[in-house]
């Protein structure tokens, strides 16, 4: 009698695995219906395209994009899911154009803070909040050089402690000014 129940499991185990792999099958070539999953979460690449939509840049930086995305989603385990949710609703608005990002904040008033989020990590080169003195906080590093703040002024304003001389130039005038 146990033999008899023995090769019955064998055949249940075989049978089990049979469909298993006939069902593996069937989704990866779409023969299912119904059985196509959808994303739940954005990638390191779409969060690139993301981002240079948010910050209205034709390229930015694969390896900073690379370390913002690890930074946000450190910080906030549903974010690839929001930004997905995010970069879904831009594109079924329209949303080409940033100076119209104030009215699709205020049609889509819960994905405004993610979208801060990427372009705040994009301009300070940080993600969370500094708490100037504490041993701790949540802030993680993104970029120094590479933070978009510094472009607007790049041909005037130096990155903070990249010294334009040498030690102690700045005590005497620039030649630049004229002098009595």
């Amino acid at each position: 009698m146990e033999d008899k129940s023995l090769s019955t499991l064998k055949l249940g185990r075989r049978g089990v695995l049979g469909l298993g792999i006939a069902g593996v099958t069937a989704v990866a070539f779409g023969i299912c219906p119904g059985a196509a999953f959808a994303q739940e979460a954005i990638d390191e690449k779409a969060f690139l395209a993301l981002s240079q939509r948010l910050t209205n840049r034709a390229t930015l930086d694969a390896q900073i994009s690379a370390r913002a995305f690890a930074a946000l989603s450190a910080e906030d385990a549903s974010f690839p899911a929001a930004a997905l949710k995010l970069s879904q609703a831009m594109d079924q608005s329209g949303l080409t154009d940033m100076r119209n990002f104030k009215e699709f904040a205020a049609a889509h008033p819960d994905l405004s803070p993610t979208a801060m989020k990427i372009i705040s990590a994009w301009y300070l080169g940080y993600t969370g909040t500094p708490e100037g003195e504490a041993n701790h906080d949540d802030a993680r590093f993104v970029a120094f050089a590479g933070a978009l703040m510094y472009e607007p002024t790049k041909d005037v304003t130096i990155v903070p402690t990249y010294a334009r001389g040498h030690t102690n130039y700045w005590v005497e005038p620039p030649a630049s000014l004229a002098t009595d």
